[in-house]
């Protein structure tokens, strides 16, 4: 009899099956298409159907269908497994002994969290105050339902002594972040629940599985914060994590954009009004691989935070990452004191109306400059402010139209706005070491995150040379797919195809010497 994986390889298609995550198109026998795990404008990831596999001729990712949803949808085998095997209508029997090689522990953990979510789930029904306080703020009850929100207890041990007659263990417990150990000088342990007296807000994988949580206070003082979030685990790391990505993945893929905002209401409100393609950072600060989950879906956002000071702040961090990394980004604009929950609990259709109004970023930036200088130091602001901005563009159209945006609203030649990008280049250039700064950043922070994720110890210095090394093998092949492209042109003069020639050598000598 055929196992799991052969059944599942047998009824499902490694062509039908990534069409269903991106975009592919016939290449002879094979399919190519943009590699969803690193940024590129010519397409380098090939699918083979005879083989059943893929490979990047850019990043070097390769595998087969489960690699792939592993990789695309951020699971483990099992989380991938499950995924195919309900695609492929196929039953899955003796799991553990036969596609597990270790017994996976993170199951125990998926399971206390979901016992913990119904115990808050059945503690806020009973709390007529605390539901009734929820539809104040706008959430039907419907969205309550769907989001799974609950209720901790205002209980020091409420949640430890109703897990300890569930079954689980102090250990479990302290594992996913549910309890506290006291900080006691004496021999006598004390735990406590980390959430108390607070709104409970599961935070769920991309599959629909609880992983953390974040509790909002009920009673705001300066010694309790506001919203306090379960800490990293096995499970849950903050920086990949984006709220509502379960349900919005699928929309954001078909209307082929996102919407960001920063909390849980805002996001459950926004779902609540329709736009379901909403996710949220939730209660931490926007980061790159945030931004390059979304990127897998859709290279465009349009951000919507809180109209405050800090709000403000945020927003041109994300679109300045976002333009790093070669998305394009607009920005819905609400009114002073305003914020995306508030907005649709007034108007559902006052939000979808502002984002139907949202301008790239830079054109807003760029307005607010205007504006708020009137005339006095202009060049100076839009040198500071706008154009670190269109440096960041990628797309050489669009960073000539803002070019002479700016050119007209200061009255000066284009020439002079482009000399000054060129000296902001030069300025990055000379402050990078050997051009791959972001990169390596991207590298020591991948690395960090999988040597957490698998529980390994890792001395972060004796790395550098290994990550240099791997950015600088991952430059050339690019180079050598570019060369290779440049070559194949028909209309090429012999003295560049000589002095390509050359250069393809050269670079294929290069990565041989780097590639051990």
């Amino acid at each position: 009899m055929s196992s799991n994986v052969e059944q599942i390889k047998e009824k499902l298609d490694i062509v039908d099956v990534i069409s269903g995550y991106i975009k592919v198109e016939k290449a002879g026998i094979n399919f190519k298409a943009k590699c969803p795990f690193h940024n590129e404008k010519t397409p380098s990831f090939l699918i083979s159907s005879t083989r059943q596999t893929f490979y990047c001729f850019g990043c070097g990712e390769k595998g087969d269908i489960f690699s792939f949803v592993e990789k695309f949808e951020g699971l483990d085998f099992k989380g991938a497994l499950e995924t195919l095997a309900s695609r492929a209508g196929v039953e899955l029997k003796n799991f553990r002994k036969e596609d597990i090689e270790t017994a996976d522990k993170k199951e125990g953990m998926f399971k206390i969290m979901e016992v913990a979510t119904k115990i808050f789930e059945k503690q806020l029904e009973k709390n007529k105050t605390n539901l009734k306080y929820l539809e104040k703020r706008g959430l039907k009850p419907n969205s309550i339902s769907k989001w799974r929100i609950g209720f901790a207890e205002d209980e020091w041990r409420s949640l430890y002594e109703q897990l300890m007659k569930e079954g689980f263990s102090k250990e479990e417990m302290l594992q996913v972040g549910l309890i506290k150990r006291a900080m006691d000088t004496g021999s006598t342990e004390k735990l406590y629940d980390t959430f108390r007296n607070r709104i409970m807000f599961p935070i769920f994988d991309v599959t629909g599985r609880v992983i953390a949580f974040s509790g909002r206070a009920l009673k705001e003082d300066d010694k309790t914060p506001k919203y306090l979030n379960s800490p990293e685990t096995k499970l849950f790391y903050k920086s990949e994590v984006l709220y509502g990505l379960n349900i919005a993945k699928n929309y954001i893929r078909k209307l082929d954009y996102a919407v960001l905002v920063e909390g849980q209401t805002d996001l459950i409100m926004s779902h609540q009004a329709g736009v379901y393609n909403t996710v949220a950072s939730s209660g931490t600060a926007l980061t790159e691989l945030h931004l390059k989950r979304i990127q897998k879906l859709s290279s465009r956002i349009i951000i919507a935070y809180d109209s405050d000071l800090a709000g403000e702040k945020a927003s041109r961090r994300a679109a300045e990452l976002a333009l790093s990394l070669g998305m394009e980004i607009k920005i819905a604009t609400l009114l002073k004191g305003e914020d995306p929950a508030s907005v649709i609990k007034e108007d559902s259709g006052k939000w979808k109306g502002a984002l139907k109004k949202s301008e790239h970023f830079t054109d807003y930036a760029l307005e607010k400059v205007v504006k708020e200088s009137q005339g006095k130091n202009l060049a100076k602001e839009i040198i500071k402010d706008i154009l670190p901005l269109v440096h960041l563009i990628g797309n050489d159209m669009e960073k000539t139209q803002f070019v002479k945006k700016i050119a007209l609203k200061t009255m000066v030649r284009e020439e002079d706005v482009w000399n000054d990008i060129k000296k902001i280049n030069a300025k990055i250039k000379d402050s990078e070491i050997t051009g791959v700064s972001g990169d390596y950043r991207d590298e020591r922070e991948a690395l960090i995150f999988e040597a957490e994720k698998y529980g390994l110890k890792i001395d972060i210095k004796k790395t550098e040379e290994e990550i240099l090394r791997r950015i600088e093998l991952k430059n050339l092949k690019q180079k050598l797919q570019e060369t290779a492209i440049m070559l194949d042109d028909k209309n090429i003069l012999k003295e560049d195809e000589k002095k390509l020639k050359l250069n393809f050598v050269n670079i294929q000598k290069k990565i041989k010497e780097l590639d051990y």
